[in-house]
């Protein structure tokens, strides 16, 4: 394979990690926000059972 080639190679295969990180971010991110969710509803619940 010409050097061009394996640098195209190679190129790919960083965008492909990049795209996994990115991806693996994203649902990171996403299990957060649904936690955060859940503590709200907790405290809205609490909450009306205090009253």
């Amino acid at each position: 394979m010409s050097t061009f080639g394996h640098q195209a190679d190679r190129n790919a295969e960083q965008a492909a990690a990049r795209e996994d990180k990115t991806e693996a971010i994203g649902v990171g991110l996403a299990a957060i926000a649904y936690a955060l969710l859940e503590v709200a509803q907790a405290s809205r619940d609490h909450t009306a059972s205090q009253e």
